[in-house]
């Protein structure tokens, strides 16, 4: 396994970012009552234009989404990408500065799935939607090794889930997937939910547990599949993996990486340096954003061809 060292001090922009996160959602307590709040919050803090020479095109069935798709894109390779919002608010155009972007710097078709969210529909429903729409790329004539597969926060912990019951029904793997503060442990059990409380900007430990809550419904929160922290990792294609070690869920992703690399995955983890939570939804406001964008495209593009 590959470790980089946390990055060096956050950007300015990156500080007020973090500092309007800290005020208008860290606060708050949350209930049920407040999920069309927090689903409003999502789609004001990550809308993003779409970056000149990449277009969406909406897609109602039988799978929901979009495509985002550049100018010229090669022909034979796509990326699934499955959006963060604890499983229980963002969409495919709440993650449009991530979506977009690697659509442009791989040059490639992007799916961002719309899958469905907790608490109207918990566990299974976003892991059903997630394989219906990787059964779906495979007939439209992709092949699996030529599809990456990405995701960040819960969309991250849906990515690895995805590739754990596809193995389990015998589907083939993508080629490699890349994971932006993957949230892989719904039981909340990593020491920096406590230790940095006080430092992450999105949320508190509450929050967390709220959301965890929410989506595993009436199923364990270490079932495997609704925290792949827990699954077999043996066998799972190369992991890209980044987080930051100011946040909350920053031994999801430590954790992940060591066990997979205990289980003989390639995988590296990139630790970052005081950012928030899921930062590559800041893209084109964050300059981190853009970096950690353009080091996926690089490790990605470097992997041998298919």
């Amino acid at each position: 396994m590959s470790r980089h060292p946390p990055r060096l001090t956050p950007s300015p922009q990156a500080r007020l970012i973090a500092r309007g996160l800290r005020r208008m959602v860290k606060p708050r307590k949350f209930s049920r009552r407040d999920i069309p709040l927090i689903r409003a919050l999502m789609h004001a803090f990550t809308r993003a234009r779409l970056p000149a020479g990449v277009k969406a095109e909406r897609v109602k069935a039988p799978v929901r989404g979009e495509w985002l798709r550049p100018s010229q894109p090669r022909r034979g390779r796509a990326l699934l990408y499955l959006h963060g919002g604890g499983y229980i608010s963002g969409a495919p155009r709440t993650h449009r500065a991530i979506t977009a972007r690697l659509a442009k710097r791989l040059g490639i078709a992007v799916f961002a799935l719309d899958y469905r969210l907790a608490p109207e529909h918990p566990f299974p429903a976003a892991l059903d939607d997630a394989l219906a729409a990787w059964r779906w790329l495979l007939a439209q004539g992709y092949r699996a090794d030529r599809i990456w597969l990405a995701g960040d926060s819960a969309g991250g912990g849906l990515a690895l889930a995805l590739m754990l019951a596809a193995r389990q029904q015998a589907l083939l793997l993508p080629a490699a997937c890349a994971l932006f503060s993957p949230w892989t442990d719904l039981a909340c059990t990593g020491a920096a939910i406590t230790e940095n409380a006080g430092r992450c900007a999105w949320f508190m430990p509450a929050q967390v547990g709220f959301a965890a809550g929410l989506y595993a419904g009436a199923t364990a929160t270490d079932h495997p599949l609704v925290s792949p922290l827990y699954g077999d990792l043996a066998g799972l294609p190369p992991l890209l993996v980044h987080a930051s070690d100011s946040e909350l869920l920053r031994d999801d992703a430590v954790r992940l990486a060591d066990r997979a690399a205990a289980a003989g995955v390639r995988v590296a983890l990139h630790l970052w340096h005081g950012l928030p939570h899921a930062w590559p939804n800041f893209a084109g406001l964050m300059p981190e954003g853009d970096a950690c964008l353009d080091e996926t495209v690089a490790a990605l593009l470097a992997l041998p061809a298919k």
